[in-house]
């Protein structure tokens, strides 16, 4: 059969599953919601009428969502401009599988790009990133030449942590091509967010997710653009999938436990600031500079250090099989005291 001898060829995504007490390799929140938010969930989720569908426009949840980001950013939205996906990993998939053959984005970056455009059959049209892991105009002209249809720019990038050249993504809007920016990291930069770009250009869609900031087992993630544009792609979805769970826990959370929520992601920046200054003081270990909840380092022998910091019960995730990343590791931000956990180990593997 035809369609197993292509999947024999296809690149399955990692993950990083040894076990491990402290676990710093999935770029999660190191924080679980408190036994008062989990309380109110257990009661909500009591009254669920299991055997009925979930809402399949989920506007409640649109509606707390565009909510959540006026108090933040100060940007109004209507339900009209969300599309919900299980995960943004399936709006990635979604709009893989609805743009017509070409596909661009950096490398090395969030590895489902390259994954959707497989299993869709899609033409890759990769360019590299230099040594900094920004943006470099030379090669976005040369994927411009290829005619893409469609340009993926993660922005804090994953697995590198750093924000990329705004101009130059600006660049590859004015060119008229349709841009997604992958801002699933978005809460722990500083940066400016595309956000008002995505509501004005037909063009231009934002993609986010819960998943970083504390709810990533209830995968929901979402895509912003303008309603004629976010309405369209919404036709493309598979129906009810944010299900009925998902829904009410993301609702509490994001009303009931917004302060909570905004107080561990503030934990986190600063844990991340001052993880990364007891790292670079350590001989032979290059930090980039990161807006993420993770940073990356790289060391003379990748392989090594992620089996020894596994020895001492600490899982990284070792990034050093990704082009341009030989000898990476990329370290996620835990508790205050997992993060110290973290440096005394590698103090002690490097002494």
């Amino acid at each position: 059969m035809r369609f197993l001898e292509n999947l024999k060829n296809l690149k399955a995504y990692k993950t990083e599953t040894t076990p491990c007490k402290i676990k710093l390799s999935s770029n999660e929140s190191p924080f679980d919601l408190s036994e008062q938010l989990k309380e109110k969930i257990a009661n909500k989720i009591k009254e669920i009428p299991f055997q009925r569908y979930p809402d399949p426009t989920a506007k409640q949840l649109k509606e707390i969502l565009a909510d959540f980001i006026k108090e933040e950013e100060g940007i109004s939205l209507k339900p009209e401009n969300f599309v919900l996906g299980n995960g943004s990993d399936e709006i990635i998939n979604l709009l893989i599988t609805i743009i017509d053959k070409n596909v661009a984005y950096p490398i090395p970056t969030f590895p489902m790009y390259q994954v959707s455009s497989d299993v869709a059959r899609k033409n890759k049209i990769e360019f590299e990133l230099d040594e900094n892991f920004d943006l470099v105009k030379e090669q976005i002209d040369k994927a411009l030449e290829k005619n893409p249809d469609i340009f993926f720019f993660a922005s804090p990038n994953n697995p590198t942590g750093n924000s990329f050249n705004k101009d130059l993504i600006n660049y590859v809007i004015d060119k008229g091509i349709f841009t997604v920016i992958d801002e699933a990291y978005i809460h722990f930069s500083d940066k400016e967010s595309f956000l008002k770009k995505a509501i004005e250009k037909e063009n231009v869609a934002v993609l986010r997710t819960l998943s970083k900031i504390g709810l990533a087992s209830i995968r929901v993630g979402y895509l912003i653009a303008k309603e004629e544009i976010a309405t369209q792609i919404d036709k493309a979805r598979l129906p009810f999938n944010i299900t009925y769970p998902s829904q009410e826990i993301a609702k509490i959370v994001l009303t009931e436990g917004r302060k909570e929520i905004k107080n561990q992601i503030k934990i986190v920046k600063a844990e991340r600031e001052k993880v990364i200054k007891e790292v670079e003081k350590i001989k032979d270990i290059k930090v980039y500079p990161s807006d993420a909840n993770f940073f990356l380092i790289r060391v003379k022998d990748a392989d090594y250090l992620h089996k020894e910091l596994i020895k001492k019960g600490i899982l990284t995730r070792n990034m050093s099989h990704l082009p341009k990343m030989e000898g990476c590791i990329r370290v996620s931000i835990g508790k205050p005291e997992e993060n110290e956990a973290f440096i005394v180990a590698l103090k002690e593997i490097f002494d």
